[in-house]
């Protein structure tokens, strides 16, 4: 007897899950870095640290934004020019 096919598109969900979690850990870690550099740092440093987090934690919400958008268009279709 063969095990049970899993649901059709539960592998693009679970990708998708997997890639909001990986952004929320990231926000996570990226509000801890910002906490930490505004009260140990000041000034100039403190503002360039603030800004690299920042930098860090946009890229990956991008990332995230087209990795999941990826995943959900079907192969040999493109997106609206709006969504990208």
């Amino acid at each position: 007897m063969s095990a049970p096919q899993p649901p059709p598109g539960a592998q693009i969900e679970r990708t998708q899950l997997s890639w909001r979690r990986t952004l929320v850990s990231v926000t996570a870690v990226a509000l801890l870095l910002a906490r930490l550099s505004a009260v140990h740092l000041k000034g100039l440093p403190a503002a360039a640290a603030l800004a690299a987090v920042a930098l860090v934690w946009a890229a990956a919400v991008w990332l995230t934004h087209r990795r999941v958008r990826d995943v959900t268009t079907p192969p040999g279709e493109c997106c609206p020019p709006w969504s990208r």
